[in-house]
């Protein structure tokens, strides 16, 4: 269909049926009626009048609809700019979320409902108040430098602070600000608060609980360990060897359970921020020996291959002895665990540039593709690691991810399903001898 008569359809019908009816008018009259004795002369001059007329008829349509249509512009321009305008002040006013406009040094030039609810102030007495003497950070410094950056024109997007309430109740917020500039050309922000008190107890109870819970839990545990010792240690010879398996299976056991009370513990100390870098000297090859040590019964056990490459010219090195323990035994572990029996294990370290590479390498079961983005997640396990092997908490690759993270290292691993997994720890390497040198 032509697209100019889809368009005109309507007006284009009614047009030819006025059309038709005119002109059938004209037909009838001019059948019925002797036009003969007619004047021409003034017959031409009636029609001319009458066009006049018509013409002056449209022209006056055509400029009333105009004028018309432009008053109507007019009017709902205002109409959507005053409900705009209301729009954004009821927005801006009303929001749950709080929203504070500070000038260049902080000073509060306006605060919605909410912002006035989280500062804990009266509305008339929130503009002037300086908005960073009533927010802190965990470290005083950060808080320094979220001020100068907005000093700088830098967006500063989700940072946890704590709001310096009147009446000194505890909040936390996500801090947000925008800097820009008003119609004065000076810089002033635009701060969102967005409240995460609750959120941020109930982590900081769980973190207290399983820290507790754990320091608790190490007591007894230990007292089971001893006294299963001291049984095999005190007259061996009397217990059958059905006692004897007895009691190794108990002590698997206790030592299974000492090693999940740690990892809580690591986990919580790590959540916490309480786990602080203690730089001592470790000698590296004696560390992966001793920890190669530990795991010998499992490699044994399933007759593996451990391949190793130390560096020969590393062996002192300044850092932090339980971290980097923590590290390489959470990775050799998981290597040998999950390597099928008479598999492959490779285990090493050397130098790159400044840098200490850790490499631990198996060809085990290999990660999924769907979950190779989560894989150092907190309580997460792979799932053909939770099909295939049922012993483990999730706890392993979360607790390497927080230890690296704290001795300014990085982490990162490639996979192939059912080829193996090969994980590269990359940290800084400081040997005592360059730090004498410096």
């Amino acid at each position: 269909m032509d697209p100019w008569y889809a368009h005109n359809k309507k007006p284009f019908i009614q047009s030819i049926f006025v059309f038709v009816i005119s002109f059938g008018a004209v037909v009838l009259m001019t059948i019925y009626f002797d036009f003969s004795n007619i004047d021409l002369g003034g017959l031409l001059f009636l029609t001319a009048f009458l066009c006049c007329i018509f013409i002056a008829k449209n022209t006056f349509d055509i400029v009333k609809a105009d004028e018309t249509a432009k008053e109507f512009e007019k009017s709902a321009a205002l109409d959507l700019a005053i409900t705009s305008e209301e729009l954004y002040v009821q927005l801006y006013k009303n929001s749950p979320v709080p929203y504070i406009i500070i000038d260049a040094t902080g000073d509060i030039r306006s605060a919605n409902v909410a912002a006035v609810r989280m500062l804990g102030v009266a509305q008339n007495k929130a503009k002037g108040l300086n908005i960073f003497a009533h927010l802190q950070c965990d470290d005083t410094e950060h808080l320094d430098l979220l001020v100068e950056k907005f000093r700088s024109g830098v967006a500063v997007s989700d940072e946890m602070v704590q709001v310096k309430r009147t009446d000194h109740r505890e909040a936390w917020a996500l801090l947000s600000l925008f800097g820009f500039r008003d119609v004065e050309g000076q810089q002033i922000g635009l701060m969102t608060l967005v409240d995460i008190t609750k959120q941020k107890k109930a982590e900081d109870a769980k973190s207290e609980f399983v820290s507790l819970a754990s320091h608790q839990l190490r007591t007894p545990i230990a007292g089971m360990k001893w006294s299963a010792e001291l049984l095999l240690m005190d007259n061996p010879d009397s217990l059958t060897k059905r006692q004897h398996k007895y009691i190794d299976r108990l002590l698997i056991s206790i030592h299974r359970m000492a090693r999940l009370v740690d990892d809580f513990l690591r986990v919580s100390r790590f959540e916490l921020g309480t786990f602080q870098a203690e730089y001592t000297a470790v000698a590296l090859p004696a560390l992966f020996e001793d920890i190669m040590t530990e795991q010998a019964p499992r490699v044994d056990q399933k007759k593996l291959v451990v391949k190793t490459f130390f560096d020969s010219e590393i062996d002192v090195i300044l850092t932090d002895l339980n971290l980097i323990r923590m590290i390489v035994t959470n990775l050799y572990s998981n290597a040998t665990k999950y390597t099928r029996e008479q598999g492959t294990v490779h285990l090493g370290f050397g130098r790159k540039a400044d840098r200490l590479v850790i490499t631990v390498a198996d060809n085990g079961m290999g990660i999924p593709i769907e979950d190779r983005d989560q894989i150092f997640s907190k309580l997460f396990r792979a799932s053909n690691a939770v099909r295939n092997v049922p012993d483990g908490t999730g706890l392993g690759l979360y607790i390497v991810h927080e230890a690296v993270s704290v001795l300014k290292g990085s982490i990162t691993f490639t996979t192939t399903e059912n080829v193996g997994t090969t994980f590269e720890v990359v940290l800084p390497l400081e040997e005592p001898e360059r730090t004498k040198k410096k």
